[in-house]
């Protein structure tokens, strides 16, 4: 069971949304909720826009954000494999900060997007990327992901990636390792703990040592 399983937590995060360390993504979620295209859950106020080096992108709020909130300790599989890939790289979450390429709610949680709508998140991208300023990698889980960073790159983001020297880091996606046919759910999450350990050491981040 995860935190955001606990009611008392929930109402933390929910009375501490606009604290420094998190008001300017509260703020970027509240302005995409008026759009009209549905809910948009809020980043975890334990994470922390100076603290963030690595960016996680995921296509779409899955079932665990119905805690109201992207977080690695929201009570689903995804958030549980993602725990499990960051403890093996030895990486603390708050270096960490989620987002995902289509913000809004689909029915039912779904996760697999359009091109549209993939299409739909690029400017909400680059509101967020503006709002993290110390991001220096970006893990973009599947083929979404991919597609919206490349969306991104080739319009309204030009070159912003490579003048801000921001490495994208392509991976599975956390939502289907299961159908990978190459390699077990197990080699895939040691793949990608390897994949972020490249991206702390990119970052400066050093690994935390087992018991510390």
């Amino acid at each position: 069971m995860r935190r955001m399983s606990d009611p008392d937590y929930v109402t933390e995060c929910q009375n501490t949304l606009h604290d420094e360390n998190i008001a300017p993504l509260t703020q970027l979620c509240d302005s995409l909720q008026t759009s009209g295209k549905g809910t948009v859950p809020y980043v975890d106020p334990h994470y922390d826009v100076d603290q963030a080096r690595i960016l996680t992108l995921t296509p779409a709020p899955g079932p665990g954000t119905a805690s109201g909130f992207l977080s690695h300790e929201n009570d689903d599989d995804t958030s549980e494999r993602l725990i499990r890939i960051l403890a093996a790289a030895g990486l603390t979450p708050q270096h960490t900060i989620p987002w995902t390429v289509h913000p809004w709610t689909q029915d039912g949680y779904a996760t697999n997007l359009t091109k549209d709508r993939i299409a739909a998140g690029v400017k909400p991208f680059n509101r967020f990327l503006k709002r993290v300023p110390r991001v220096v990698a970006i893990m973009a889980h599947g083929g979404e992901a991919q597609k919206l960073i490349k969306a991104f790159s080739t319009t309204i983001g030009g070159t912003v990636l490579a003048d801000k020297a921001i490495k994208v880091f392509n991976l599975p996606a956390l939502q289907a390792q299961s159908s990978n046919k190459k390699f077990t759910p197990e080699e895939l999450e040691e793949q990608m703990a390897d994949t972020y350990g490249q991206a702390m050491r990119l970052c400066g981040i050093r690994p935390l040592v087992s018991g510390n």
